[in-house]
């Protein structure tokens, strides 16, 4: 598991994209609550978001989908992949960590 727990935040995020402190922070707030969301209903919404953040590869995965979303905003529709596929690789590695945990906790 990874050290930070606290997951991604906006801070992060324009640090990620490139991005002056303070810009769009509404937007990447949406979007990173968005991002938890779609991975943890690809995976076991069952699991709380704080045992998610503690990977690395969770936090990772965060970034990519945000980062995808942000600079894709009002285009989404013309674009060819849903996902970006490092994005469906990165959760694929989170469902069999989670999954683990989750037995190795319930006995």
């Amino acid at each position: 598991m990874a050290d930070d727990a606290a997951g991604v935040n906006t801070s992060d995020m324009q640090k990620y994209l490139n991005l002056d402190n303070g810009i769009d922070t509404d937007v990447l707030e949406d979007l990173i609550s968005m991002a938890e969301e779609d991975i943890m209903g690809n995976i076991d919404p069952t699991v709380d978001v704080s045992v998610y953040r503690g990977y690395k590869l969770f936090n990772q995965a965060v970034k990519v989908f945000v980062d995808f979303n942000y600079y894709n905003r009002g285009e989404l529709a013309t674009v060819q992949d849903a996902y970006p596929p490092s994005y469906l690789y990165m959760i694929n590695g989170i469902r069999w960590k989670i999954r683990r945990a989750k037995n190795e906790n319930s006995g």
